[in-house]
């Protein structure tokens, strides 16, 4: 009498998310649109910017504009005054 194994639910779909990562993986990643941003402000500073860094520069311009936007909805009352300048 042979027995039969039972296929484990899990399994097929591991089987699937593997190869969809693996298709991911060989694919090339489209360009961010910041990455034009980024080149675009290096140049007109001056700067140069090693390939190594870019991902952390793009992160960290990503994160700015997220909390920019994140500013710049806050509804303010019309009454609301610009806070006082202290200098020292």
């Amino acid at each position: 009498m042979k027995s039969r194994r039972k296929s484990r639910p899990g399994r097929a779909k591991r089987k699937t998310a593997a190869r969809r990562t693996a298709a991911a993986a060989s694919k090339p990643a489209a360009p961010d649109p910041l990455d034009d941003v980024i080149a675009a402000a290096a140049r007109s500073l001056g700067l140069t910017i090693e390939q190594a860094w870019l991902p952390a520069v793009r992160a960290n311009l990503k994160l700015t504009l997220a909390l920019g936007l994140q500013a710049g909805e806050f509804a303010l009352p019309d009454e609301a005054e610009p806070a006082p300048v202290f200098r020292t």
